[in-house]
């Protein structure tokens, strides 16, 4: 995959004037909760990273109790507010519906664009129809990582529930599923580019559909669209030459511990559930029962997440334990 290249030369490829029409070419989705520590760096730089495209911003806010609701007030945003957490799946299928652009670009409040970086990505869109959709280059502390990643396998989920990547950080699998020897000198196919950052065409979202609400309140709902996009044969790339700076884990600040890696570990399996086969979905389950098992040990040693406490991590553990043994069924 990492051979195929596509021809991308601004000079050839020109920005078309802007249209007389009313329509925007860009709609700019934000979903905000508690995003005060971040909105208003990141709605301050997007008039110059759309480079003189058309554009509107819908901002979807899920009943912020900080001073989000204040900051994103006068900012030109159209500006949506939920009674309750709707979640970011919802949020974003709310704002897309009140959007218009022809391109929809969905953006996490703790991204601050680079100038010129929604432009080159609907340049080349334009000079690629074939594409679905494009992401910039977040830039960040662990970043890359983050943001560029195979579709999930038991395998490498199995990697992720017990801590492989940080116990064996330079073993090939691993290397392979976060594209580490990716070279990033031009435009990559990404299979799962993460969505805190993501152009996609209106027509695709149209036609693939809106973001599955069930995994609410957030977590693992890009990774499932991009599946979507994947099994019917679309392709997002990454380019570049757009930046973005990506604080990341700025919803976390508002989750406790416990409640985070309940949905974290709950909504990867819905994700197996959706996408595995029966027998390799039920295999996930066990292997995150094992999984937390030698996690609370870890905690009871004081070596898994200290940052939170020995009693806080153990309780966190025994939690998604006692849920994943009972197939998270309704209480």
């Amino acid at each position: 995959m990492e051979a195929r290249r596509l021809k991308f030369d601004e000079d050839e490829h020109p920005l078309p004037p802007l249209a007389a029409a009313r329509t925007p070419d860009l709609s700019i989705i934000i979903v905000t909760w508690n995003s005060g520590r971040w909105i208003d760096r990141c709605l301050r730089a997007i008039p110059a990273a759309c480079g003189g495209i058309a554009y509107e911003v819908v901002v979807y806010d899920n009943a912020s109790a900080d001073t989000t609701p204040q900051l994103i007030a006068n900012r030109g945003a159209r500006v949506m507010r939920a009674a309750s957490n709707d979640g970011f799946a919802a949020g974003t299928n709310r704002a897309v519906v009140e959007s218009s652009g022809r391109y929809v670009f969905l953006l996490n409040p703790d991204c601050e664009l680079a100038p010129d970086a929604l432009a080159s990505l609907v340049r080349f869109l334009d000079v690629h129809p074939q594409l679905a959709g494009a992401a910039p280059l977040l830039d960040g502390d662990g970043q890359r990582e983050f943001q560029l990643r195979r579709l999930p396998t038991l395998r490498s989920l199995a990697g992720e529930i017990f801590a492989f990547h940080k116990l064996f950080p330079k073993n090939a699998h691993t290397a392979h599923h976060r594209y580490r020897n990716l070279d990033l000198t031009e435009p990559r196919r990404i299979e799962q580019p993460a969505a805190a950052a993501l152009l996609l065409r209106r027509e695709v979202f149209d036609e693939v559909g809106p973001f599955d609400e069930q995994f609410a309140p957030a977590w693992f709902e890009d990774v499932d669209y991009c599946r979507r996009l994947a099994a019917l044969g679309k392709e997002v790339w990454v380019v570049p030459e757009a930046r973005a700076t990506h604080a990341g884990g700025a919803s976390l600040e508002h989750v406790p511990f416990e409640r985070f890696t309940d949905v974290w570990y709950r909504n990867m399996w819905r994700y197996a559930r959706k996408w595995f086969s029966a027998g390799r979905a039920e295999a996930l389950r066990w292997l995150i029962v094992a999984g937390m098992l030698l996690r609370i040990a870890a905690a009871a040693l004081g070596v898994a997440h200290p940052e939170v406490g020995r009693k806080r991590a153990m309780r966190a553990y025994a939690g998604v334990l006692r849920n994943a043994w009972s197939r998270w069924a309704p209480r």
